[in-house]
């Protein structure tokens, strides 16, 4: 270590090699920005090139399958109509066998009607006692005309006098018992009257009337089960829906075909096409990512270069300055002040400028 000769030199010298040293750090800590700008900049511009890779691939494979796509829906709708083709062909076929199974009983049922309409003219029976609903409420045989007459007295006894009620500017429950029973009273008389005068006028015609409506029942039941049966026939040979099978199994054979055809096309894209999608959309970003790769590489060997410069300037200042005065005072104001006391004071040691300092500074 060389002897100071010149003090107010020696430390306007620490200084310049400090502020040189602090200048380096500020030039590595900028490069190290840089640096992460740069390796950012590098991973979004390979990401970009992969993204823009696989949305060319996605695209174009898409392209590929649309084509197929469209024939197959193309004609899976005529799939579709085909088939509701032969179902309304077989609903038809259907619909005329049952007509024709059935239609001695449907004569036999319009004969019926017709034997009682002439009946009940040649008894003068009113005509609104050949309908169902007058053989439920007066004649009652069957489970279902039961429940029909249970009904029309629960409506004729229950909900017209309750709806009467409230129709009337009155209230109360006095009101409520008036009308009931005098609405029920005359329901009932009414009901009573009409099905009792009828009856007792007219039972022979009604009699006979209720067999021969029992005899339609019986074959409206028996047209019901044959139409049933037939509905539920597995065998559609009487329908001829063959040439509509013969269609349907075309269609279907085309829709394999044209998947097939779709799944090859897809398999080559695959294995030939996308490579080379990729390739040449790599290719568009190799220059960009080429330049930012060089960029860092550039950048990577300043920062070396200015971390060895930083040590060896470290190196220097704690062997030729650090000695004499210490760390603390290896900074710009300190080795300022020591050298203003210097100038101020001829000092002939830096112990002495120490002391000075310290002494100026308690």
């Amino acid at each position: 270590m060389a002897q100071i000769v010149d003090y107010a030199t020696f430390l306007q010298q620490a200084k310049v090699e400090i502020l040189n040293l602090r200048a380096l750090k500020a030039r590595q800590e900028q490069g190290l920005i840089e640096q992460r700008r740069g390796r950012r900049e590098l991973e979004e511009e390979k990401r970009a090139a992969e993204e823009d890779s696989r949305r060319t691939v996605k695209a174009r494979r898409e392209e590929t399958a649309g084509e197929y796509d469209r024939q197959i829906a193309e004609t899976q709708g005529k799939l579709r109509g085909a088939k509701g083709d032969r179902e309304d062909a077989k609903g038809e076929g259907v619909k005329a066998r049952i007509g024709a199974e059935t239609a001695q009983l449907q004569a036999e049922n319009a004969a019926l009607k017709e034997q009682i309409g002439i009946l009940f003219k040649k008894y003068y029976v009113p005509r609104f006692c050949n309908s169902w609903l007058y053989y439920a409420i007066y004649c009652p045989k069957w489970i279902e005309e039961y429940l029909v007459l249970i009904l029309s007295a629960a409506v004729g006894t229950l909900a017209l006098p309750q709806i009467l009620y409230r129709l009337l500017p009155v209230n109360g429950i006095l009101w409520a018992l008036l009308v009931y029973i005098v609405f029920d009273a005359a329901f009932i008389g009414l009901f009573g009257l009409v099905g009792g005068y009828i009856r007792e006028d007219h039972i022979t015609p009604l009699s006979m009337g209720r067999e021969l409506r029992d005899q339609i029942r019986g074959n409206k039941k028996e047209i019901r089960a044959i139409a049933r049966n037939i509905r539920r026939d597995k065998n559609e040979d009487a329908y001829d829906l063959g040439h509509y099978d013969e269609r349907i199994g075309q269609l279907k054979q085309e829709i394999e075909e044209l998947n097939r055809k779709k799944e090859e096309a897809l398999a080559v894209f695959d294995r030939e096409t996308a490579p080379v999608i990729v390739q040449e959309t790599a290719a568009a970003h190799q220059g960009r990512i080429d330049e930012l790769t060089a960029a860092c590489e550039k950048k990577e060997k300043e920062l070396a270069d200015l971390e060895a410069a930083i040590a060896e300037k470290t190196r220097l200042l704690d062997e030729n300055y650090a000695p004499h005065l210490g760390r603390d005072f290896l900074e710009p104001e300190r080795l300022d002040a020591l050298k203003e006391i210097v100038e101020e004071k001829h000092i002939t040691s830096l112990s002495e400028a120490l002391d000075a300092y310290r002494e100026r500074n308690m």
